[in-house]
């Protein structure tokens, strides 16, 4: 089964593979006398295609197959080293962070950390898309980029609809989930 699904999936790329593949269709309803039986009798096979598909559902989806606890574990360690090195420098320099809530560098991520976020404007009510992602505004509230458009007619100030701060659209930032 392995080979038949490495067959499938990558595409045969000889003959021999070609006429194996031609030769199991020919047994299809009668496998368990069909010479080609060990193409479809594997247990490993089939979860090496139950994984497959798995990755590529969630590709179509731009969201993680990888368990949420490995995609933050790993996030984090990527992200360690910079926070690191600034707590050095900070300590040299006899300083201190000025707000628990951020931090005072960013930690940019590789672009295989970047997924599609799932997430709910809380004005239009809409899930946020790849098209329309969610922005948080500089007082911390996140909205859709479609409604920060609508609030901020041409580009111009708005105030946050959920606090009297007001801010410039090309002040929000994308944020990934």
């Amino acid at each position: 089964m392995n080979n038949f699904v490495n067959l499938v999936i990558c595409g045969a790329n000889s003959y021999a593979e070609i006429r194996k593949l031609t030769g199991a269709l020919a047994f299809i309803n009668n496998l368990s006398t069909s010479p080609y039986a060990e193409l479809f009798n594997s247990e490993a096979s089939w979860t090496s295609v139950a994984n497959s598909f798995t990755r590529e559902f969630c590709a179509l989806l731009h969201l993680s197959a990888e368990s949420p606890l490995y995609i933050a574990v790993s996030a984090g360690s990527i992200a360690l080293q910079p926070l690191i090195k600034m707590s050095t420098i900070m300590k040299e320099k006899r300083t201190e962070w000025t707000s628990r809530n951020e931090l005072p560098v960013d930690t940019p991520l590789p672009a295989k950390y970047h997924y599609h976020s799932i997430f709910v404007c809380p004005v239009s009510k809409e899930q946020t898309t790849g098209d329309n992602p969610p922005m948080m505004l500089p007082c911390g509230h996140v909205l859709a980029q479609e409604s920060l458009t609508r609030l901020a007619k041409n580009g111009s100030r708005f105030k946050c609809p959920y606090c009297p701060i007001e801010s410039m659209p090309k002040d929000a930032k994308r944020v990934y989930l």
